[in-house]
């Protein structure tokens, strides 16, 4: 038994130190992850600031100012994920694969 349990702490000993062969892909994905967490963060905040600095506020701001804020809540998920992306590398490529697919839908393909 502790015989294969060597041969496989050995083979990823020597993995890691190869680089693990994923370390290329975690880092692309962390960068999408804190570049797109960065931009929704952006635009929640504008949305937000426009919408409660106006002087008059009317019955239809309600979904702006929801639109605001899940644009800003969702930009600090994918900034948060992107600290930790090389303990979940799974959830990393879920979330780059997110924060590719969503400005399409937000903005339409622009």
């Amino acid at each position: 038994m502790a015989a294969p349990l060597a041969r496989y702490l050995r083979r990823l000993t020597a993995r890691a130190a190869m680089g693990g062969g994923r370390a290329p892909a975690i880092g692309r994905h962390r960068q999408l992850l804190a570049d797109s967490g960065r931009v929704m963060m952006l635009l929640g905040a504008i949305t937000l600031t426009h919408q409660l600095g106006r002087s008059a506020p009317a019955s239809g701001n309600a979904e702006r100012l929801v639109l605001g804020l899940v644009l800003w809540l969702l930009g600090a998920a994918l900034v948060m994920l992107s600290l930790v992306a090389r303990q979940f590398p799974r959830l990393a490529a879920a979330g780059a694969t997110i924060a590719t697919a969503l400005p399409i839908y937000l903005l339409g393909g622009l």
